[in-house]
């Protein structure tokens, strides 16, 4: 997949639950996004107790995460 066609959009959601959120508001812009990202990248424990399957979820996030900060970094002029 060519990634400089690939948009990366945060949006923002409220609700009492989760079934009942409705979108407020989304952005892509690269500034935000770079913000949003970076803060999920520093937030998140490594520690994922002893299930392997969140374990591995967790890596694949994290890795999704670095991978769109990257791209980000690379596109900035």
């Amino acid at each position: 997949m060519d990634s400089s066609r690939v948009r990366t959009f945060i949006a923002i959601y409220r609700g009492r639950t989760a079934s009942d959120a409705r979108l407020v508001a989304i952005t892509s812009d690269p500034a935000i996004v770079a913000t949003v990202v970076g803060q999920m990248l520093a937030d998140q424990k490594d520690g994922t107790g002893d299930d392997p399957v969140v374990g591995a979820i967790d890596r694949a996030r994290r890795h999704g995460l670095r991978v769109i900060r990257r791209e980000l970094r690379d596109q900035r002029p």
